[in-house]
């Protein structure tokens, strides 16, 4: 059953145009509604069926599904796999996908089950139930971890709740384990021991930035225009991904998101902000966030916030605050001995 209500975050289209195109399938009005997605926070849980239909139409190959999700990385997921991206292994990785997964697709329902020293991910998504949105699913979230740990561990199993096709020994080499079918749902089993497996690109502050950001999208009323939200949402993720890298200019946040630079002012001002704004903005909250960790010194918060020096942090922060960062950092530390004092027993 699929419904018009569903939702897939737009990143998962962009695999699907790839293969159009590295294949030289012939397709324009396909080609033309996928490049329009990526300009798109969220697309159609339904249209995206249908797209993955069409492929197979043009390219009726045997587990088309898994071919495509193999092409799919962390960044396709969004704010949620940045924030996977940011983990300190896969175990707390894997705990955030499970708390924001409705951020990625709505009305998908998962659940965790551990025997000894194995690990049966499982879920279902009502919005897909055919064996092709059923092979994707699974690929993209094997590629994922994968993607995670920087190895191409195998899963142990995988279970697909459909019928079993002919030539099951195809999704076993493409899976690099037994599959089974026939199952209550979707599912991947892995070791427990990959769940204490580092991720490289880990990051405790950003983590911690990227995560009250899911919390609020999560939290976050239905409004008039949820496209907005998202897209605002992906936009203020995307922007302090970019502070860290150095690169925040307007160019290189629209490239990441998949836009041209005039679709991304058009869409920004769409919603009502100028990018300068937003970035100001965006910075500001960071700079308050950083300064009141006294581990970090005053030059490291300028670079977590992508200047190249403490000074060209210092004067933008006087004119948003009235003050400098050191003066701001003195006085939270003089309201939190002040909390301290008024706590003490009289």
């Amino acid at each position: 059953m699929l419904t018009n209500k569903s939702h897939l975050h737009s990143g998962f289209a962009e695999p699907l145009l790839t293969y159009l195109q590295e294949r030289h399938l012939q397709a324009p009005a396909l080609e033309q509604q996928l490049r329009e997605a990526l300009t798109t926070p969220g697309l159609c849980a339904a249209t995206f069926c249908q797209w993955l239909e069409a492929l197979y139409q043009l390219d009726p190959v045997p587990a088309l599904g898994l071919r495509l999700g193999t092409m799919v990385e962390p960044r396709h997921f969004g704010a949620v796999g940045y924030l996977m991206l940011s983990c300190r292994n896969l175990g707390q990785g894997l705990t955030r996908y499970r708390r924001f997964h409705s951020l990625m697709q709505t009305g998908l329902r998962s659940w965790v089950v551990t025997e000894g020293d194995r690990l049966h991910l499982n879920w279902t998504q009502p919005v897909a139930k055919s064996l092709l949105a059923h092979e994707y699913s699974v690929a993209c979230f094997i590629n994922l971890y994968q993607a995670l740990i920087g190895r191409n561990t195998p899963p142990i199993s995988a279970s697909f709740p459909d019928p079993k096709p002919h030539g099951i020994e195809l999704y076993e080499a493409a899976l690099g384990c037994p599959v089974h079918f026939n199952a209550p749902s979707l599912a991947v089993e892995l070791p427990t021991r990959l769940m204490a497996m580092g991720i490289s690109s880990s990051d405790a502050h950003l983590q911690r930035l990227l995560e009250r950001q899911a919390l609020a999208m999560l939290q976050k009323p239905e409004t008039t225009d949820p496209d907005s939200d998202a897209f605002l949402g992906q936009l203020q993720t995307e922007v302090m991904k970019t502070l860290k890298d150095g690169d925040c200019s307007a160019a290189a946040v629209a490239r990441n998101l998949g836009y041209s630079l005039r679709s991304f002012y058009r869409k920004l001002s769409g919603s009502g902000y100028s990018y300068r704004s937003l970035l100001a903005d965006t910075r500001l909250r960071l700079a308050k966030y950083y300064l009141a960790d006294p581990t970090l010194s005053l030059t490291e918060v300028a670079l977590l916030l992508g200047y190249a020096e403490q000074s060209s942090f210092s004067r933008p922060f006087r004119i948003w605050m009235g003050i400098t960062p050191g003066e701001y950092r003195e006085q939270l530390a003089a309201k939190q001995q002040q909390r301290g004092a008024e706590n003490l027993p009289s």
